[in-house]
């Protein structure tokens, strides 16, 4: 709908005030977070339409496994800190790896039961 630098623009001005929000407000959550759930936020009461969003929001997802690669080559070159600490990394791994899979499965639930809620009350 909107050209990508439109569609850019608004996600990084999301992403800017939620780091001012963050800051101002001396919040607990790094302000990336604070800008996803203004965010969300704004996609759940069509302040925002997704389709204002969807081509960057898309192109962004199919190359996220790219973000990834320097947490693994860091992880490769401290494998001394594994030989030392390795069963209590692998412990903290796993538990933060269920929290983060079990938050995801349930904001996605909670954001179907809202989506599904919101077509019925607009089909009546």
């Amino acid at each position: 709908m909107f050209p990508k630098m439109v569609q850019w623009s608004i996600l990084i001005g999301v992403y800017f005030i939620g780091m001012k929000l963050s800051s101002l407000l001396h919040l607990p959550l790094p302000g990336s977070i604070v800008g996803m759930l203004l965010l969300f936020v704004l996609l759940s009461t069509d302040i925002i339409k997704l389709q204002w969003i969807e081509n960057v929001t898309s192109l962004h997802l199919q190359h996220m496994t790219l973000l990834f690669i320097p947490f693994i080559v860091g992880i490769f070159l401290s494998l001394d800190i594994f030989r030392v600490q390795g069963w209590k990394l692998l412990f903290v791994l796993v538990i933060t790896s269920l929290i983060v899979l079990l938050g995801t499965a349930y904001t996605v639930q909670g954001y179907e039961w809202f989506k599904s809620r919101r077509m019925k009350e607009n089909d009546d």
